[in-house]
């Protein structure tokens, strides 16, 4: 008998870690991966004119600038001076992207699998890609954990929710 409730009690102790139907829902979400050729991402990096966030990430300031990743698109630049009112200024466009980090007037920048080194200028506004490491981060996992599979030469740079 004791055995018996031992069981039952282990067994017990166990489903708690299993799923809740919550978790569930999202563990059996299907999501399809969006895939670039290599060259195609490699020439994505754009310094445009300012828009608006649609899915804020990480935050960096630096000086009188903060930048602000738009998970997988690239990220807003303001005017910071005034953090009681940041001026929207600029969007550097770089698919896959979800963090930077800056060091003097350089760049760093996760763009999915690649680490691009860029350069800012705030005087004169100007933006230029100076280097990229190819393939130093793993390809993007879907938001369920599960990964997606390519050919040679193509990147996810996001996942879409297939409904």
């Amino acid at each position: 008998m004791k055995k018996i409730v031992l069981l039952l009690l282990v067994s017990f102790s166990f489903s708690s870690c299993w799923p809740t139907t919550d978790n569930r829902d999202f563990i059996n979400e299907n999501y399809k991966p969006i895939i670039v050729e290599r060259s195609v991402l490699e020439n994505s990096i754009a310094f445009q004119s300012s828009q608006p966030v649609i899915k804020s990430g990480k935050i960096y300031i630096k000086d009188d600038l903060m930048f602000v990743n738009d998970v997988n698109k690239g990220f807003h630049v303001y005017d910071y001076a005034d953090p009681k009112n940041p001026i929207r200024m600029h969007f550097i466009k770089a698919p896959g992207a979800t963090d930077l980090a800056i060091r003097d007037n350089t760049m760093y920048i996760n763009q999915a699998v690649d680490l691009v080194t860029a350069t800012y200028n705030p005087a004169t506004k100007k933006f230029l890609v100076t280097n990229r490491n190819r393939n130093v981060f793993p390809q993007k996992q879907a938001p369920n954990g599960l990964y997606g599979y390519t050919k040679e030469n193509e990147i996810i740079i996001d996942w879409t929710l297939i409904k």
